[in-house]
């Protein structure tokens, strides 16, 4: 399915890393916004934050459909902002259609792409990680299998992470932000 053409300008300012767990989504965004010298969030903090509990005791005692409730709230309060940043979503974010559409809409989004076997190396146990109980691996590849085409569907940029240290992905995506905003910004007049 094509991509909607979106106005890239209103875009331009914020930078959003989506993709599975264990792909470096809040890791390499810290590296990115230190470079990028804009502030940096993390939906995930967010959402613990307001609702008081961490994201497994969120699952546990309250269920995914608060969670997912909370995380709307916070990508959509944290797009509103304005201000220069970069924000790392939780995995599962996309699967929201209207997440969806507003992250196409809002920010330049950066899918951090990761095979099973580099996430599985990542997220070791699962522990602290709501849908992984029942064994990491086997979750991992089901989740990606579900999610991998919602991450396209969404992605401005593609950048693939296995064997590469966080400072090697924050550097890739740096120099395609870059690139992208360079391409959607028209020239200046006499420049």
């Amino acid at each position: 399915m094509p991509k909607p053409e979106v106005d890239s300008s209103s875009r331009a300012s914020v930078v959003v890393l989506v993709g599975m767990m264990g792909s470096g989504k809040s890791t390499v965004g810290r590296i990115v916004a230190d470079r990028l010298g804009c502030g940096f969030s993390d939906t995930d903090d967010e959402v613990e934050q307001a609702l008081g509990l961490s994201v497994q005791e969120i699952f546990e005692r309250r269920g995914e459909a608060v969670f997912r409730r909370a995380e709307t709230e916070s990508l959509t309060t944290s797009l509103a902002g304005g201000a220069p940043r970069v924000l790392a979503v939780g995995g599962g974010a996309v699967l929201s259609e209207a997440n969806r559409r507003t992250l196409r809409r809002e920010a330049t989004v950066v899918w951090l792409r990761a095979g099973v076997g580099t996430l599985t190396d990542r997220v070791g146990t699962g522990e602290g990680r709501p849908l992984l109980s029942g064994g990491p691996a086997i979750k991992l590849a089901e989740l990606n299998e579900e999610r991998e085409r919602l991450y396209g569907e969404v992605a401005h940029i593609v950048v693939d992470t296995d064997g590469l240290s966080p400072e090697s992905v924050a550097d890739a995506v740096v120099t395609a932000v870059t690139a992208e905003s360079a391409v959607s910004s028209p020239a200046e007049p006499g420049a």
